[in-house]
């Protein structure tokens, strides 16, 4: 018998410019809808999503479709 196969499982979300970003749910630890309030993200973000590192994606899909893509994934 083999090793263990270990999979990880991504999500893939769209930044502003259109390009894909894969982010692992397992890592994701808020998400904040954007609002107009402040201008503190870029044109056209409707979620930010925060990660295990600190560091956070700010992405075109809106906080209830990365909610549902995370809980299809789990």
């Amino acid at each position: 018998m083999g090793p263990p196969l270990i999979a990880v499982v991504l999500i893939v979300l769209h930044v502003p410019d259109g390009r894909e970003v894969a982010v692992n749910p397992a890592e994701v630890t808020t998400l904040h809808q954007a609002t107009g309030e402040g201008k503190v993200v870029t044109e056209g973000v409707h979620c930010v999503v925060n990660m295990t590192s600190g560091k956070f994606v700010s992405v075109i899909e809106d906080c209830g479709m990365v909610r549902k893509l995370i809980e299809a994934r789990q």
